[in-house]
């Protein structure tokens, strides 16, 4: 019986409607000059010319309407989270929305205070302020500071500095966030006076404080904390809905109401507060608007301003990564554009402005922009406009009628809110993902970013919390990039699939990795084996001066342990590099390869590189072409230009080897070749002349390995070192290298 009456004054939402975007598009924004500066700086006077108004205005309203009554008490509750004065959480709404609608580029964007943001600002502003009044005049210092670092970042194009925000250490910051604000809740809600603390506090220091509860706060608590969880089921009741939509309005009527009929009458805000039978209000507030005016700085603000600082810079970049994730979302889903320079100059003069009404930072609401979608929102006048004008009649009106709101409801409404923020389902998902053995260390390094982030803020406070985790996630970003993965592939055959015309009788070649390779794609997959004689490898990440040194280590660990596996009369014949996941290459990287081609080209092994792309392929054939050129015989070098794939160039290697008739000369691991020197150190002998070892012969009493060459007309005992020439120094010998020389040929034994 209500539904007529609610639609009527615009709080039952109207059916969805579809959503034409009224962003700056057509001819007539195509313009350059200033016309075409001020359409990109303000987008407004592109899209509000070509507003539909007979087929928008009216769902704008009824949407702004409902919007605003659900901000209402949201902000209230925001407000006693930051720590300020109620009255700023409307006074935060009321300047905001209209700036956004200047320079946004969301339509469903709904600008207003949000838990997350809030319980940072609330963080901040405890550290510089002792009383609410201290804090409240404080916060529009740190609202500037909040709009400034934005728009900065707008005008100076860096909205890829939040990309340094990783999920897992976002998410466990969130986590932890929202769990002490869920657990600042608690006191209150039992009617302890602030002088408890937290509910830690009093549990582990003076639980003789508990049997201060006052009975009728918890029991109006608890009946707000069911109704606040059972508003999704009443959603599901058409006569029901309007209880489930204004959920935070309609509790706080009823709590008005309670507290009105129950409090003794006559009681001021102190003797209230000692009152065992009396529920806490938020009691008078100076009704009107605000005055609007710059923050005054006194002369001992300047050191505040510049400690608050960091705490800004957080603010902001949170700020700015929620509501653009949002805003993101509901544009893919909508079909319009959103810019983040737009965004951050937008979100950025909400909070510069808005410090003019001393309002907290503010940012976009996610759920907000949900409902403003399901109330068939068109413009950003519904979604923001329409929202300020209705908050700005609310405050001038009905102010009076928020002197009976009872507290313990507003940290209902925090408790709710800040559950939903609780990511531990996301910290379950990165467990599943660690568990995967395919993922490697990359599934347990987000694990650990999202326990440190969680650990740090829940122990170390919101500032400290993040910055831990950011560290460790660029550490570890590090960390990937020096020693990145380095996979040994192999050649996989598989059959032809049946139905497919033109397909080439022979096996087809998948070069895939050896380690942890699963049949996939529907095809039947036969075993993996490696090339013999050609040693194929794809290095996964760029390639520079800070990896490229284990690059080369590798490849030598690798071909020895080939060549000590294999057979006498095994031939190590190439190495192909699959560049295929090399992004770029750096003069150092581009200098090592060089050598390393020339270094194996004079042992008669070739070094090729396949796979190339883009700009890696234009820089590989400028600068190592023509020494890989070299390194083949005369009649394969024209053919060198035609190869890209590994199968190409396995196809050069075997035809190069036979028209060579030298035999190539594999790196030869020398604890095995050096038994006879390490006998004579054992009896304090003089190693022969000419050879490595008599170098380090006075200060070497013990067998030693190096990692050497053999050339063709070496002695017993003469060497040629490689890069690295010492790969140990004192590692004694093993029965398996006694066993190993023992298998060798005679000249290496």
């Amino acid at each position: 019986p209500l539904a007529p009456l609610g639609d009527a004054v615009g709080l039952m939402p109207p059916p969805p409607v579809h959503v034409e975007p009224l962003m700056p598009a057509g001819p007539r924004q195509r313009r350059g000059g200033a016309m075409a500066f001020l359409l990109d700086i303000a987008p407004i006077f592109g899209w509000l010319r070509d507003y539909p108004v007979r087929s928008a205005l009216a769902h704008d309203i009824s949407g702004g309407v409902t919007l605003g009554c659900i901000l209402i008490g949201q902000s209230l509750a925001h407000a006693k989270l930051c720590g300020v004065e109620l009255i700023i959480g409307p006074y935060s709404c009321m300047l905001g929305p209209v700036l956004y609608a200047v320079f946004g580029t969301c339509i469903h964007s709904s600008i207003g205070t949000g838990a997350l943001i809030c319980l940072l600002v609330g963080e901040v502003l405890v550290e510089h302020g002792d009383s609410v009044e201290e804090r409240s005049r404080i916060a529009p210092f740190l609202t500037i500071l909040v709009g400034v670092i934005l728009t900065l970042m707008g005008v100076c194009r860096l909205s890829g500095l939040v990309r340094f925000l990783s999920r897992p250490a976002l998410s466990g910051f969130i986590t932890a966030s929202a769990l002490l604000a869920m657990l600042s809740q608690v006191s209150p809600m039992l009617g302890l006076p602030d002088s408890a603390g937290s509910i830690q506090k009093v549990l582990l220091h003076q639980p003789e404080r508990l049997l201060a509860v006052k009975w009728p706060t918890l029991l109006l608590s608890a009946v707000a904390t069911g109704y606040l969880l059972s508003a999704k089921r009443l959603k599901q009741h058409p006569r029901l809905k309007p209880l489930g939509d204004f959920k935070e309005l309609v509790l706080l009527g009823l709590g008005a109401a309670f507290c009105a009929a129950w409090d003794p009458p006559g009681l001021s805000q102190a003797e209230c507060v000692e009152h065992p039978l009396c529920v806490k209000v938020v009691g008078r507030i100076e009704p009107g608007l605000p005055h609007a005016h710059w923050p005054r700085v006194g002369a001992g603000d300047w050191g505040l301003i510049h400690s608050m600082l960091p705490g800004a810079c957080l603010v902001a970049l949170v700020a700015f990564l929620t509501s653009f994730a949002g805003a993101k979302k509901f544009g893919l889903e909508d079909g319009y554009q959103i810019k983040p320079f737009n965004e951050l100059i937008a979100i950025g003069m909400c909070n510069v402005g808005g410090a003019l009404l001393g309002a907290v930072p503010t940012s976009i609401g996610n759920t907000r922009m949900g409902i403003a979608r399901q109330c068939g929102v068109q413009s950003q006048l519904g979604a923001n406009v329409f929202v300020s004008i209705f908050i700005a009649l609310a405050v001038q009106f009905f102010t009076p009628c928020l002197f009976y709101i009872p507290m313990c409801a507003l940290n209902a409404i925090i408790l709710i809110g800040s559950s939903h923020m609780l990511e531990f389902a996301h910290a379950g998902y990165l467990l599943e993902f660690a568990r995967h053995k395919e993922f490697g260390r990359d599934g347990r390094m987000d694990v650990l970013v999202w326990i440190v982030g969680f650990v740090s803020t829940l122990f170390l406070g919101a500032f400290k919390g993040i910055i831990s985790a950011v560290v460790l996630s660029l550490l570890i970003i590090v960390l990937q990039v020096v020693n990145p993965h380095i996979a040994l592939l192999g050649r996989q055959q598989e059959p032809p699939q049946s139905g497919v015309p033109h397909q080439p009788p022979r096996f087809r070649h998948r070069w895939v990795n050896m380690r942890g390779q699963r049949a996939s794609g529907g095809l039947v997959a036969t075993a993996v084996e490696e090339e013999p004689g050609v040693l194929v490898f794809r290095f996964e990440g760029p390639l520079f001066y800070a990896n490229v040194d284990q690059l080369q280590e590798w490849l030598e660990a690798e071909e020895l342990r080939r060549i000590e596996e294999s057979p006498v009369d095994y031939e190590f014949k190439a190495i192909i590099f699959s560049a295929i996941a090399v992004p770029f290459l750096d003069t150092t990287a581009i200098g090592a390869l060089q050598t390393m081609i020339r270094s194996y080209a004079d042992r008669n092994v070739l070094f090729l590189i396949a796979n190339t792309f883009a700009n890696t392929r234009r820089i590989v054939a400028e600068t190592l072409g023509a020494d890989q050129r070299r390194a083949l015989r005369e009649d394969l070098r024209p053919r060198l230009a035609s190869c890209t794939t590994v199968d190409d160039f396995v196809e050069l290697v075997h035809a190069n080897r036979a028209l060579s008739k030298e035999r190539p000369r594999p790196l030869i691991r020398t604890t095995s070749s050096l038994l006879s020197l390490a006998s004579l150190a054992s009896l304090n002998a003089t190693p022969p002349k000419g050879t490595l070892a008599d170098r380090q012969w006075p200060l070497q009493r013990r067998p030693f390995s190096l990692a050497c060459d053999r050339t063709p007309d070496a002695e017993m005992g003469r060497f040629t070192a490689s890069t690295p020439a010492l790969l140990s120094l004192a590692r004694p010998i093993t029965p398996r290298d006694r066993a190993a020389a023992g298998r060798a040929r005679p000249f290496d034994r």
